[in-house]
């Protein structure tokens, strides 16, 4: 292997992740979507792995959302 190459199971690198970690925070609907979506399409197992924690992630977001509102709407009523 030659000096700087990356490895075949390497992951998603760090602005990679970066994104993925703000696209969760700010619209976990649109990123659990992509996320199933490039999980579709990968054969790499550490990317499905990424992917597939990356999905968790949002769609526990927006569960999160949901709750939270329930409760608060709840109390206020």
């Amino acid at each position: 292997m030659e000096a700087g190459s990356v490895p075949a199971e390497a992951g998603y690198n760090g602005p990679a992740v970066a994104g993925a970690v703000l696209a969760t925070l700010f619209f976990p609907l649109i990123a659990l979507i992509a996320a199933l979506l490039l999980m579709g399409n990968e054969s790499n197992p550490r990317k499905r792995s990424q992917l597939r924690t990356w999905a968790w992630a949002s769609g526990g977001l927006m569960v999160l959302g949901v709750v939270l509102f329930a409760i608060l709407a709840s109390v206020t009523l």
